[in-house]
C-alpha cells in the first residue's frame, strides 16, 4: 500500500477512534440516566458521581485532541503517542476491575481488550508512516 493510501487511511481510522470517546464522553457526562448505562444504579454519593462524569469528560477531550492531530499525522508522533498511552492505561483499569469485580454486561468486555490492542498499532502505523 502505497504512503498516502496508508495515510489517509489511518486519519480515518483516527477519526473514527476520536468521535467513540466524543460520543460515549458526553453520554456519561449526562450521568447514569444514559444508553450507556441501562442497568446501572445511581452512584452511591456525590463524589462518585462527580468523577465519573470528570473522567467522562477526560474522554472527551481526548476524543477532541485526536481529531485535532488528524490533518498533520504524519509530523505529530509525539501526540498520538501520549493519547495512546493514556489510553492503555485506561485499559489496564479496566483489567483490574475485571479482575475485582469480573466482567461488566456487554459490551464493555469487548472494550477493554480494544483499548488494550488498537493503541498500540495505531502508535506503529503512524510510526511507519512518519517514516
Amino acid at each position: 500500500m502505497k504512503k498516502s493510501s496508508s495515510r489517509k487511511l489511518l486519519q480515518i481510522s483516527l477519526a473514527i477512534c476520536a468521535l467513540v470517546p466524543i460520543f460515549t464522553g458526553l453520554l456519561g457526562m449526562a450521568g447514569n440516566n444514559n444508553p450507556i448505562y441501562p442497568e446501572a444504579e445511581r452512584p452511591a454519593g456525590l463524589l462518585l458521581d462527580s468523577n465519573l462524569r470528570f473522567l467522562n469528560g477526560l474522554s472527551v477531550g481526548i476524543g477532541v485532541c485526536t481529531l485535532s492531530i488528524i490533518p498533520d499525522i504524519k509530523g505529530r508522533s509525539t501526540e498520538l503517542r501520549i493519547i495512546c498511552t493514556v489510553i492503555f492505561f485506561g485499559a489496564i483499569g479496566r483489567i483490574l476491575s475485571v479482575a475485582s469485580f469480573g466482567f461488566p454486561p456487554p459490551p464493555f468486555g469487548i472494550v477493554a481488550f480494544f483499548e488494550l490492542i488498537i493503541p498500540p498499532l495505531l502508535a506503529y502505523w503512524q510510526s511507519r508512516i512518519a517514516n
